[in-house]
Order: structure tokens, then C-alpha cells, then sequence
């Protein structure tokens, strides 16, 4: 009787191994995270991008913000055509903000709440330079779980020349003549290389000065040309102009609706 209790369990036992083995080719066969369950999971985004887009242009004594005012889901339906992408912050400093919507609220209340703070605390408002590098700073913040947008911050500094500082979605900033974020960037950026950066132009010729009706034109002509070859971009144009020694007008340019 005791030989064959023995003869059971090392059956058993086999048949245990065996068993294990055969589950261990399976999972290496199929493993768990290529299964439909975890693909569903991995498809799940915390962001979405509503399009649109933004431009900034600086010249000597001013600097020009604009975007457009529509925000779309799936690039194909329209959520609002009155979407607001630009916040003037103070009496020289503009931020203008594209991607998920979420965030650009987000980011905006965080950068006015630290303007309200410094106007509190020294009386007197930021300038440009300074919440460059505020900005920034907030950015790289939340690196590891980012905002999703493409911030662009201008105004006059200090010495009454206009800027425009650019930054990526963590942070790293670059002072620029020019610069455009959202979904007509890679359409706004060449066209203003050619007329304002000249890179194209060859050293014999004079090249056109840059004055501010000559940079509100090229402003309208990027977004008119963007409009007509994406999608996400439309409706209307926010146009907002900062100048030394004068106040920041805000204007609302027609564009294509459909």
C-alpha cells in the first residue's frame, strides 16, 4: 500500500510538471501585455489635441500675437469656433498657448496666479524676461507628466524691444525673431524663414525692413495660407499687438469657416 501511495505522487508530481511547463509555453507563446485586454488598455490617452494654431513676431519697438479661434475633436468636428488661445497677461506681456485645451486653461490660471503673487509682493508687474523664465521654470515642473502644449510668450522687455521666447512642452526656452506651435506650424514656420528670416534670399539683395504693418501683413497671409491646407485651423483670427509706450489692441480678423 505504502508503494503505491509513493507511485501516485510521483505521478502527480509529473503530472504538475508537466502542467507547468505547458502553461510556461503558452505565456511565452502569448504573452499577458499582447493580449486584446492589454492592447484596449494601452490605447487609453490622458490628452487630446484640439488643434489649432498660433504665431508670434517681434520687431524693434513691438511685437504681434495671433491665432486662430477654432478647436476641433478628431481634427473633423468642430467643438467651438470662439475659442480663446491668447491671454494678455499684463500691459507687455502676451501668452498665447495651443494643443490640449485642458492644459492651456491650466497653464494660464498657474502663470496669472504667479503674476498676481509678484504684483502683490513688489508692486509692480513682471517683466517679460522674468516670467520667460517663470514660465519655464512651471514647465519643467511637470515634466514627468507634462502639459501638452506649445507655449509661446511675448511682449516688450525692458529696453522696449519686442520678444518672443519659445518653448517645447517641458521647459526649454529660446528667445526668437519669430515662432508658431499647433497644427499649422510646419506651414506658418517656412513661409515666415522666407519673409522675415530670409533664408532663402540671396546676400546680394536688400533685404525689406521689417516695420509693424509690413509684420501684421505677413501675420494674415500665414493664416489665410494655413487655413486653406489644414484642416484645424479657421474661423477667425485673434490678432493681438503689444507696441513700446502705447496699449495692446486686440483685434478679430475674418477666416475661413468651413
Amino acid at each position: 500500500m505504502a508503494c503505491f501511495n509513493g507511485i501516485t505522487a510521483s505521478a502527480d508530481a509529473t503530472n504538475q510538471m508537466h502542467s507547468f511547463k505547458q502553461a510556461m509555453r503558452e505565456v511565452s507563446a502569448k504573452p499577458d501585455w499582447l493580449s486584446a485586454r492589454h492592447i484596449e488598455r494601452q490605447r487609453w490617452n490622458p490628452y487630446s489635441m484640439e488643434g489649432g494654431s498660433t504665431c508670434a513676431i517681434s520687431g524693434d519697438n513691438f511685437a504681434i500675437v495671433a491665432s486662430d479661434t477654432r478647436m476641433t475633436a478628431n481634427d473633423i468636428n468642430i467643438l467651438t469656433r470662439d475659442a480663446e488661445k491668447i491671454q494678455v497677461l499684463n500691459d507687455s506681456i502676451i501668452l498665447t498657448t495651443s494643443g490640449f485645451y485642458g492644459d492651456v486653461l491650466q497653464l494660464t490660471k498657474v502663470l496669472q496666479s504667479r503674476l498676481h503673487k509678484y504684483r502683490f509682493d513688489y508692486r509692480a508687474d513682471m517683466s517679460v524676461d522674468l516670467c520667460a523664465e517663470l514660465l519655464s521654470r512651471n514647465l519643467y515642473y511637470r515634466r514627468f507628466f507634462p502639459y501638452y502644449t506649445g507655449a509661446i510668450l511675448a511682449g516688450i522687455d525692458e529696453h522696449g524691444k519686442g520678444a518672443v521666447f519659445s518653448y517645447d512642452p517641458i521647459g526649454c526656452i529660446e528667445r526668437l525673431g519669430y515662432s508658431a506651435s499647433g497644427a499649422a506650424e510646419p506651414m506658418i514656420i517656412p513661409f515666415l524663414d522666407c519673409q522675415i528670416g530670409h533664408v532663402t534670399l540671396d546676400e546680394g539683395y536688400e533685404k525689406p525692413a521689417l516695420t509693424m504693418e509690413r509684420a501684421i501683413s505677413l501675420m494674415k497671409d500665414s493664416f489665410r495660407g494655413a487655413a486653406e491646407r489644414e484642416i484645424s485651423t479657421g474661423d477667425k483670427i485673434h490678432l493681438v499687438i503689444a507696441e513700446a509706450g502705447k496699449p495692446i489692441v486686440q483685434k478679430f480678423l475674418p477666416l475661413r469657416e468651413d
